[in-house]
Protein backbone atom coordinates (compact mmCIF):
# COMPACT_ATOMS: atom_id res chain seq x y z
CA UNK A 1 0.00 0.00 0.00
CA UNK A 2 0.82 3.43 -0.69
CA UNK A 3 -0.46 6.91 0.45
CA UNK A 4 -0.83 9.53 -2.24
CA UNK A 5 -1.92 12.43 0.04
CA UNK A 6 0.19 15.58 -1.18
CA UNK A 7 0.13 17.29 -4.84
CA UNK A 8 1.16 15.52 -7.39
CA UNK A 9 4.47 16.70 -8.66
CA UNK A 10 7.77 15.30 -9.27
CA UNK A 11 8.32 13.99 -5.82
CA UNK A 12 4.87 12.06 -5.88
CA UNK A 13 6.27 10.30 -9.34
CA UNK A 14 9.33 9.08 -7.61
CA UNK A 15 7.91 8.04 -4.69
CA UNK A 16 4.69 6.48 -6.50
CA UNK A 17 7.13 4.63 -8.96
CA UNK A 18 9.22 2.89 -6.58
CA UNK A 19 6.42 1.78 -4.93
CA UNK A 20 5.39 0.14 -8.29
CA UNK A 21 8.87 -1.36 -8.84
CA UNK A 22 8.46 -2.69 -5.07
CA UNK A 23 5.38 -4.39 -5.04
CA UNK A 24 6.58 -6.09 -8.83
CA UNK A 25 9.85 -7.07 -7.66
CA UNK A 26 8.16 -8.82 -4.27
CA UNK A 27 5.57 -10.82 -6.09
CA UNK A 28 2.36 -9.00 -4.50
CA UNK A 29 -1.02 -9.86 -5.26
CA UNK A 30 -1.91 -6.05 -5.78
CA UNK A 31 -0.69 -2.34 -4.97
CA UNK A 32 -3.23 -0.40 -3.16
CA UNK A 33 -2.63 3.73 -3.75
CA UNK A 34 -4.83 5.37 -1.49
CA UNK A 35 -5.80 8.91 -2.52
CA UNK A 36 -6.67 12.05 -1.16
CA UNK A 37 -5.13 14.77 -2.69
CA UNK A 38 -6.11 18.18 -4.38
CA UNK A 39 -3.95 17.26 -7.60
CA UNK A 40 -0.93 18.95 -9.19
CA UNK A 41 0.58 19.74 -12.56
CA UNK A 42 -0.45 17.66 -15.89
CA UNK A 43 3.80 16.49 -16.42
CA UNK A 44 3.94 14.51 -13.41
CA UNK A 45 0.14 13.14 -13.39
CA UNK A 46 1.22 11.64 -17.05
CA UNK A 47 4.23 10.11 -15.56
CA UNK A 48 1.99 8.95 -12.83
CA UNK A 49 -0.68 7.06 -15.36
CA UNK A 50 1.78 6.03 -17.36
CA UNK A 51 3.34 4.18 -14.57
CA UNK A 52 0.02 2.99 -13.27
CA UNK A 53 -0.81 1.62 -17.01
CA UNK A 54 2.23 -0.15 -17.60
CA UNK A 55 2.29 -2.10 -14.53
CA UNK A 56 2.96 -5.52 -13.90
CA UNK A 57 0.92 -5.87 -10.86
CA UNK A 58 -2.26 -5.30 -10.45
CA UNK A 59 -3.22 -1.54 -8.87
CA UNK A 60 -6.38 -0.51 -6.56
CA UNK A 61 -6.74 2.88 -6.25
CA UNK A 62 -8.73 4.26 -3.26
CA UNK A 63 -10.39 7.66 -2.38
CA UNK A 64 -9.96 7.33 1.52
CA UNK A 65 -10.62 8.73 4.26
CA UNK A 66 -13.84 9.77 4.03
CA UNK A 67 -14.01 13.35 3.09
CA UNK A 68 -11.02 12.94 1.05
CA UNK A 69 -10.78 13.50 -2.75
CA UNK A 70 -8.96 12.64 -5.52
CA UNK A 71 -9.11 16.11 -7.33
CA UNK A 72 -8.14 17.34 -10.56
CA UNK A 73 -4.79 15.65 -11.56
CA UNK A 74 -6.03 13.37 -8.70
CA UNK A 75 -8.95 11.96 -10.66
CA UNK A 76 -6.48 10.71 -13.69
CA UNK A 77 -4.39 8.87 -11.02
CA UNK A 78 -7.39 7.00 -9.96
CA UNK A 79 -9.02 5.89 -13.25
CA UNK A 80 -5.69 5.06 -14.37
CA UNK A 81 -5.99 1.96 -12.38
CA UNK A 82 -8.03 -1.59 -13.49
CA UNK A 83 -9.80 -0.99 -9.88
CA UNK A 84 -11.04 2.24 -8.71
CA UNK A 85 -12.80 2.57 -5.81
CA UNK A 86 -14.48 5.29 -3.24
CA UNK A 87 -14.89 5.19 0.63
CA UNK A 88 -18.31 7.28 1.74
CA UNK A 89 -18.22 11.03 1.50
CA UNK A 90 -15.19 11.15 -0.77
CA UNK A 91 -14.87 13.03 -4.10
CA UNK A 92 -13.54 12.64 -7.40
CA UNK A 93 -13.21 15.12 -10.15
CA UNK A 94 -13.01 19.05 -10.98
CA UNK A 95 -10.25 18.58 -13.45
CA UNK A 96 -10.45 21.40 -15.86
CA UNK A 97 -6.90 22.53 -16.49
CA UNK A 98 -5.97 26.22 -14.93
CA UNK A 99 -2.54 27.68 -14.39
CA UNK A 100 -0.90 26.90 -10.86
CA UNK A 101 -2.40 30.40 -9.93
CA UNK A 102 -5.97 29.15 -10.77
CA UNK A 103 -6.41 31.77 -13.32
CA UNK A 104 -8.37 30.79 -16.95
CA UNK A 105 -5.90 29.86 -19.59
CA UNK A 106 -6.04 31.25 -23.38
CA UNK A 107 -8.78 30.10 -25.08
CA UNK A 108 -6.64 28.52 -27.85
CA UNK A 109 -4.26 26.60 -25.31
CA UNK A 110 -7.44 25.58 -22.83
CA UNK A 111 -8.86 23.91 -25.85
CA UNK A 112 -5.53 21.94 -26.82
CA UNK A 113 -5.19 20.62 -23.39
CA UNK A 114 -9.17 19.87 -22.28
CA UNK A 115 -8.99 18.25 -25.75
CA UNK A 116 -5.54 16.05 -24.72
CA UNK A 117 -6.86 15.44 -21.58
CA UNK A 118 -10.80 14.42 -22.55
CA UNK A 119 -8.72 11.86 -24.91
CA UNK A 120 -6.95 10.30 -22.21
CA UNK A 121 -9.53 9.94 -19.84
CA UNK A 122 -11.84 8.50 -22.21
CA UNK A 123 -9.43 5.54 -23.51
CA UNK A 124 -8.84 4.82 -20.38
CA UNK A 125 -12.16 4.71 -19.06
CA UNK A 126 -12.75 2.54 -22.01
CA UNK A 127 -10.07 0.21 -21.73
CA UNK A 128 -11.59 -0.78 -17.90
CA UNK A 129 -15.20 -0.57 -19.18
CA UNK A 130 -16.34 2.46 -17.02
CA UNK A 131 -18.35 5.52 -17.88
CA UNK A 132 -16.02 7.41 -20.06
CA UNK A 133 -18.97 10.15 -20.91
CA UNK A 134 -19.46 11.38 -17.16
CA UNK A 135 -15.58 11.10 -16.84
CA UNK A 136 -14.88 13.55 -19.65
CA UNK A 137 -17.20 16.11 -18.26
CA UNK A 138 -14.60 16.36 -15.00
CA UNK A 139 -12.80 17.85 -17.97
CA UNK A 140 -14.74 19.75 -20.44
CA UNK A 141 -17.22 21.04 -17.90
CA UNK A 142 -15.21 20.74 -13.97
CA UNK A 143 -17.86 18.17 -12.71
CA UNK A 144 -17.32 16.07 -9.88
CA UNK A 145 -18.70 13.27 -8.62
CA UNK A 146 -19.41 12.40 -5.02
CA UNK A 147 -18.91 8.61 -4.07
CA UNK A 148 -22.22 7.24 -4.65
CA UNK A 149 -22.70 8.71 -7.75
CA UNK A 150 -19.39 8.06 -8.78
CA UNK A 151 -20.14 4.31 -7.84
CA UNK A 152 -24.13 4.51 -9.43
CA UNK A 153 -22.80 6.21 -12.81
CA UNK A 154 -20.19 3.39 -13.11
CA UNK A 155 -17.32 5.66 -13.00
CA UNK A 156 -15.23 4.04 -10.17
CA UNK A 157 -15.72 0.10 -9.92
CA UNK A 158 -17.40 0.15 -6.16
CA UNK A 159 -17.23 1.47 -2.91
CA UNK A 160 -15.70 0.53 0.08
CA UNK A 161 -15.94 2.03 4.35
CA UNK A 162 -12.62 0.41 4.92
CA UNK A 163 -9.70 -0.74 3.30
CA UNK A 164 -10.49 -4.79 4.51
CA UNK A 165 -13.77 -4.12 3.50
CA UNK A 166 -12.13 -2.90 -0.36
CA UNK A 167 -10.04 -6.13 -0.26
CA UNK A 168 -12.65 -8.42 0.15
CA UNK A 169 -14.81 -6.84 -2.36
CA UNK A 170 -11.75 -7.17 -4.73
CA UNK A 171 -10.44 -10.94 -3.97
CA UNK A 172 -11.18 -13.40 -6.76
CA UNK A 173 -11.75 -10.71 -9.54
CA UNK A 174 -9.78 -10.89 -12.44
CA UNK A 175 -7.81 -7.64 -13.69
CA UNK A 176 -6.05 -8.01 -17.49
CA UNK A 177 -2.78 -5.86 -17.62
CA UNK A 178 -1.42 -4.35 -20.51
CA UNK A 179 0.52 -7.21 -21.25
CA UNK A 180 -2.59 -9.27 -21.95
CA UNK A 181 -1.94 -11.34 -19.25
CA UNK A 182 -5.51 -11.97 -16.97
CA UNK A 183 -4.83 -12.01 -13.27
CA UNK A 184 -6.83 -13.08 -10.68
CA UNK A 185 -6.73 -11.15 -7.12
CA UNK A 186 -6.31 -13.09 -4.11
CA UNK A 187 -6.21 -10.64 -1.74
CA UNK A 188 -8.84 -11.68 1.40
CA UNK A 189 -6.68 -12.08 4.53
CA UNK A 190 -3.31 -11.07 2.82
CA UNK A 191 -0.58 -9.26 4.90
CA UNK A 192 -0.42 -5.46 3.80
CA UNK A 193 2.73 -3.92 3.62
CA UNK A 194 2.85 -0.13 3.47
CA UNK A 195 5.54 1.17 1.29
CA UNK A 196 6.75 4.69 3.20
CA UNK A 197 9.21 7.88 1.10
CA UNK A 198 12.72 7.58 2.66
CA UNK A 199 14.58 10.50 4.02
CA UNK A 200 16.19 11.12 0.66
CA UNK A 201 12.45 10.95 -0.87
CA UNK A 202 11.16 13.72 1.94
CA UNK A 203 14.00 15.43 1.37
CA UNK A 204 13.69 15.13 -2.41
CA UNK A 205 10.30 16.40 -2.43
CA UNK A 206 10.91 19.25 -0.27
CA UNK A 207 13.35 20.64 -2.60
CA UNK A 208 10.86 20.37 -5.68
CA UNK A 209 9.32 23.67 -4.23
CA UNK A 210 10.06 26.18 -6.44
CA UNK A 211 9.99 28.82 -3.70
CA UNK A 212 12.80 26.59 -2.04
CA UNK A 213 14.84 26.18 -5.59
CA UNK A 214 15.15 29.81 -5.54
CA UNK A 215 16.15 29.87 -1.86
CA UNK A 216 18.91 28.20 -2.47
CA UNK A 217 19.93 29.65 -5.89
CA UNK A 218 19.88 33.16 -3.55
CA UNK A 219 22.20 31.74 -1.37
CA UNK A 220 24.59 30.28 -3.96
CA UNK A 221 24.28 34.00 -5.18
CA UNK A 222 25.58 35.21 -2.18
CA UNK A 223 27.98 32.86 -1.24
CA UNK A 224 29.93 32.94 -4.70
CA UNK A 225 29.70 36.23 -4.88
CA UNK A 226 31.42 37.11 -1.55
CA UNK A 227 33.78 34.47 -2.51
CA UNK A 228 34.89 35.91 -5.71
CA UNK A 229 35.03 39.62 -4.18
CA UNK A 230 37.20 38.21 -1.18
CA UNK A 231 39.06 35.34 -2.29
CA UNK A 232 40.36 33.28 0.55
CA UNK A 233 36.87 33.57 2.59
CA UNK A 234 36.61 29.57 2.22
CA UNK A 235 33.16 29.42 3.70
CA UNK A 236 30.88 31.23 1.43
CA UNK A 237 32.38 29.58 -1.16
CA UNK A 238 31.54 26.17 0.48
CA UNK A 239 28.25 27.21 1.41
CA UNK A 240 27.31 28.77 -2.09
CA UNK A 241 28.95 25.60 -3.80
CA UNK A 242 26.62 23.13 -1.81
CA UNK A 243 23.40 25.37 -2.30
CA UNK A 244 24.42 25.68 -6.28
CA UNK A 245 24.27 21.64 -6.26
CA UNK A 246 21.21 21.53 -4.45
CA UNK A 247 19.57 24.36 -6.80
CA UNK A 248 20.67 22.33 -9.88
CA UNK A 249 18.95 18.95 -8.60
CA UNK A 250 15.42 20.64 -7.92
CA UNK A 251 15.63 23.00 -10.85
CA UNK A 252 16.47 19.76 -13.26
CA UNK A 253 13.42 18.19 -11.75
CA UNK A 254 11.05 21.49 -12.12
CA UNK A 255 11.30 21.55 -16.22
CA UNK A 256 11.65 25.07 -15.97
CA UNK A 257 12.92 27.93 -18.98
CA UNK A 258 17.02 27.28 -19.05
CA UNK A 259 16.76 30.63 -21.03
CA UNK A 260 16.00 32.40 -17.45
CA UNK A 261 19.05 30.79 -15.91
CA UNK A 262 21.29 32.47 -18.11
CA UNK A 263 19.61 35.97 -16.82
CA UNK A 264 20.48 34.93 -12.96
CA UNK A 265 23.88 33.65 -14.39
CA UNK A 266 24.22 36.81 -15.15
CA UNK A 267 23.20 39.11 -12.55
CA UNK A 268 26.14 37.16 -10.35
CA UNK A 269 28.29 38.36 -13.52
CA UNK A 270 27.18 41.94 -12.71
CA UNK A 271 27.43 41.73 -9.36
CA UNK A 272 31.18 41.03 -9.35
CA UNK A 273 31.62 43.29 -12.20
CA UNK A 274 30.50 46.40 -9.65
CA UNK A 275 33.22 45.63 -7.51
CA UNK A 276 35.76 45.75 -9.71
CA UNK A 277 34.34 48.59 -12.24
CA UNK A 278 33.56 52.18 -11.39
CA UNK A 279 30.59 51.88 -12.27
CA UNK A 280 28.86 53.42 -9.47
CA UNK A 281 26.17 50.70 -8.35
CA UNK A 282 24.79 50.63 -12.40
CA UNK A 283 26.04 47.35 -12.83
CA UNK A 284 24.43 46.33 -9.50
CA UNK A 285 20.73 47.87 -10.47
CA UNK A 286 21.18 45.94 -13.67
CA UNK A 287 22.16 42.80 -11.87
CA UNK A 288 18.84 42.84 -9.71
CA UNK A 289 16.87 43.88 -12.97
CA UNK A 290 18.17 40.71 -14.36
CA UNK A 291 17.93 38.54 -11.49
CA UNK A 292 13.85 39.32 -11.42
CA UNK A 293 13.35 38.98 -15.18
CA UNK A 294 15.49 35.70 -15.27
CA UNK A 295 13.72 34.37 -12.28
CA UNK A 296 9.92 35.06 -13.22
CA UNK A 297 10.84 33.42 -16.61
CA UNK A 298 12.68 30.47 -15.38
CA UNK A 299 10.15 28.89 -12.88
CA UNK A 300 7.04 30.53 -14.18
CA UNK A 301 6.87 30.13 -17.88
CA UNK A 302 5.21 26.91 -17.87
CA UNK A 303 2.93 26.29 -15.03
CA UNK A 304 0.19 24.49 -16.50
CA UNK A 305 2.32 21.36 -17.92
CA UNK A 306 4.84 21.57 -14.93
CA UNK A 307 2.64 23.15 -11.81
CA UNK A 308 3.24 25.81 -9.44
CA UNK A 309 6.24 28.71 -10.04
CA UNK A 310 8.02 30.64 -7.57
CA UNK A 311 5.58 33.40 -5.33
CA UNK A 312 6.86 36.68 -7.30
CA UNK A 313 6.65 38.63 -3.89
CA UNK A 314 9.98 36.21 -3.12
CA UNK A 315 11.69 37.26 -5.87
CA UNK A 316 11.03 40.81 -5.51
CA UNK A 317 12.12 40.57 -1.72
CA UNK A 318 15.22 38.35 -2.50
CA UNK A 319 16.17 40.40 -5.08
CA UNK A 320 15.90 43.94 -2.87
CA UNK A 321 18.23 41.74 -0.39
CA UNK A 322 20.81 41.15 -3.20
CA UNK A 323 20.73 44.64 -4.74
CA UNK A 324 21.34 45.90 -0.87
CA UNK A 325 24.55 44.15 0.24
CA UNK A 326 26.35 44.64 -3.10
CA UNK A 327 25.85 48.43 -3.08
CA UNK A 328 26.91 48.27 0.92
CA UNK A 329 29.94 45.79 -0.19
CA UNK A 330 30.69 48.68 -3.59
CA UNK A 331 30.30 51.50 -1.19
CA UNK A 332 32.80 50.14 1.48
CA UNK A 333 35.38 49.19 -1.70
CA UNK A 334 35.04 52.72 -2.70
CA UNK A 335 35.50 54.30 0.68
CA UNK A 336 38.76 51.99 1.04
CA UNK A 337 39.95 53.13 -2.33
CA UNK A 338 39.59 56.59 -1.53
CA UNK A 339 41.61 56.04 1.58
CA UNK A 340 45.60 57.67 1.15
CA UNK A 341 47.77 54.29 2.26
CA UNK A 342 51.00 55.21 2.80
CA UNK A 343 53.45 52.78 0.56
CA UNK A 344 57.41 52.42 0.13
CA UNK A 345 59.59 55.15 1.65
CA UNK A 346 56.65 56.93 3.14
CA UNK A 347 55.84 54.02 5.32
CA UNK A 348 59.23 53.41 6.84
CA UNK A 349 58.59 57.35 8.40
CA UNK A 350 57.93 57.03 11.93
CA UNK A 351 58.14 53.47 12.39
CA UNK A 352 60.94 52.13 14.80
CA UNK A 353 63.83 50.11 14.74
CA UNK A 354 66.68 48.34 17.03
CA UNK A 355 70.15 49.21 16.85
CA UNK A 356 72.96 46.17 16.08
CA UNK A 357 76.24 48.15 16.85
CA UNK A 358 76.82 51.31 18.40
CA UNK A 359 75.38 54.17 16.40
CA UNK A 360 78.44 56.93 16.30
CA UNK A 361 77.05 58.43 14.86
CA UNK A 362 76.58 55.99 11.86
CA UNK A 363 75.95 52.09 12.50
CA UNK A 364 73.25 49.35 11.81
CA UNK A 365 69.96 48.99 12.47
CA UNK A 366 67.35 45.99 12.62
CA UNK A 367 64.43 47.06 10.72
CA UNK A 368 61.66 44.56 10.35
CA UNK A 369 64.08 42.09 10.33
CA UNK A 370 66.67 43.70 7.76
CA UNK A 371 69.96 45.21 8.52
CA UNK A 372 70.19 48.92 7.49
CA UNK A 373 73.00 51.13 7.55
CA UNK A 374 71.58 54.11 10.13
CA UNK A 375 73.15 57.34 11.58
CA UNK A 376 72.24 59.65 14.04
CA UNK A 377 70.31 63.03 13.11
CA UNK A 378 71.89 65.90 14.46
CA UNK A 379 72.12 66.63 17.73
CA UNK A 380 72.38 62.80 18.44
CA UNK A 381 76.36 61.37 18.50
CA UNK A 382 75.97 58.49 19.99
CA UNK A 383 73.80 55.36 21.05
CA UNK A 384 74.40 52.06 22.15
CA UNK A 385 73.50 48.83 20.64
CA UNK A 386 70.01 47.09 22.01
CA UNK A 387 68.45 50.70 21.62
CA UNK A 388 65.34 51.72 19.98
CA UNK A 389 65.00 54.54 17.90
CA UNK A 390 62.46 56.17 15.50
CA UNK A 391 63.21 56.58 11.56
CA UNK A 392 62.70 60.26 10.44
CA UNK A 393 64.08 59.96 6.87
CA UNK A 394 65.56 57.16 4.17
CA UNK A 395 68.15 58.43 1.52
CA UNK A 396 68.82 55.51 -0.25
CA UNK A 397 69.58 52.36 1.44
CA UNK A 398 70.59 54.68 4.42
CA UNK A 399 68.12 55.34 7.56
CA UNK A 400 68.32 58.45 9.27
CA UNK A 401 66.95 57.79 12.87
CA UNK A 402 66.66 59.56 16.66
CA UNK A 403 66.67 57.47 19.69
CA UNK A 404 63.37 57.17 21.16
CA UNK A 405 64.94 57.86 24.58
CA UNK A 406 67.18 59.93 25.16
CA UNK A 407 70.62 58.52 25.47
CA UNK A 408 73.33 58.40 28.56
CA UNK A 409 76.10 60.84 28.35
CA UNK A 410 79.13 59.25 26.93
CA UNK A 411 81.97 59.34 29.67
CA UNK A 412 84.03 61.84 27.58
CA UNK A 413 81.22 64.53 28.22
CA UNK A 414 80.14 65.12 24.59
CA UNK A 415 76.63 65.71 24.60
CA UNK A 416 74.12 63.63 23.06
CA UNK A 417 70.76 65.22 23.95
CA UNK A 418 69.41 68.09 22.25
CA UNK A 419 70.00 71.09 24.13
CA UNK A 420 66.12 72.35 23.37
CA UNK A 421 63.03 70.87 22.01
CA UNK A 422 63.17 73.49 18.91
CA UNK A 423 66.39 71.73 17.26
CA UNK A 424 65.09 68.60 17.47
CA UNK A 425 61.69 69.46 15.74
CA UNK A 426 63.85 69.78 12.81
CA UNK A 427 64.03 66.30 12.01
CA UNK A 428 60.53 65.90 12.78
CA UNK A 429 59.33 66.04 9.73
CA UNK A 430 62.45 65.54 7.54
CA UNK A 431 62.55 63.83 4.32
CA UNK A 432 64.99 63.18 1.55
Amino acid sequence: MANLDSDINPGAVRFLQQAIATATSDGAQALVIVIDTPGGDLDSMKQITQAELASAVPIITYVYPPGARAASAGAFVALSAPIAAMAPTTRIGASSPVSSTGSDLDATLLKKIENDLVAQITGTQNRYGRNATLAAKMVTEAASYDDQTAVHEHIVDLGARSLSELLHSVDGRSVTLVSGRSVVLHTTGVALTTFNPGLFEALYSFLLDPNVVFLLFIVALIGLYLEISHPGAIVPGVVGGIALILFLLGAGSLSPNWTGLLLMGLALVLLVLDVRLPSHGVLTAGAVISLIIGSLLFFNSDQVEHGPGVAPWIVYLMAAVVGSLSLALVSVVVRAQRQRRPSGIESMIGTRAVTLTPLTPSGRVNYSGENWAASLVEPYTFLDEGCEVTIVAVEGLRLYVRPNQPPAPPADGTPTVPPSEKEDSQWETLSL
